[in-house]
């Protein structure tokens, strides 16, 4: 069998995920007519758009190290907040998430249980006062990107107010 002159295309065909997404948003953000249509880079900045960059990440001085302190805020002010995290996620763990989470000490209204995406689990949530935590089963760090049928289920429970589906 003769590999493809592309390997990643190959990846993207079996997987429905493709390596060089990042890649393809780097190129397309950073043209000019782009830039013109988004009335991005109006300043002109001497450098180029990326996905992630630890340089411009260090110079951010203006916010919290966490968004604990912006999640208070909603939910004082009787926001609905939903948190979802792939559960293969490399960058942002399930577990890091929970951890972060339980210091909002928010009462558990409904305790975990598995959500369901066309008879398959999707993941599985957990309702405290005020927010949603859910995970999505087989995503990584780009939840749309890994598993789109879920993330739109995660997006209608949401704006419809209804909780994850249990079947």
């Amino acid at each position: 069998m003769k590999l493809p002159h592309r390997p990643h295309r190959a990846a993207r065909r079996l997987s429905g995920y493709d390596p060089c997404t990042e890649r393809y948003a780097e190129v397309y953000y950073n043209r000019p007519d782009v830039q013109k249509a988004l009335h991005a880079n109006v300043t002109k900045l001497p450098y180029k758009w990326t996905a992630c960059s630890e340089t411009l990440n260090r110079n951010w001085n203006d916010t919290e190290a966490s968004v604990l302190p912006i999640y208070r805020e909603m939910l004082a002010a009787g926001l609905r907040v939903w948190v979802f995290s792939g559960d293969v996620d490399s960058v942002v763990p399930v577990t890091a998430t929970r951890y972060a989470l339980a210091q909002l000490k928010l009462a558990t209204k409904v305790a975990w249980y598995p959500w369901y995406v066309k008879k398959q689990v999707g993941g599985w949530t957990e309702v405290y006062e005020g927010l949603t935590f859910a995970t999505v089963r087989g995503a990584g760090h780009e939840v749309p990107l890994f598993k789109p049928r879920a993330a739109l289920q995660l997006f209608r429970s949401f704006l419809k107010g209804e909780p994850l589906p249990k079947s």
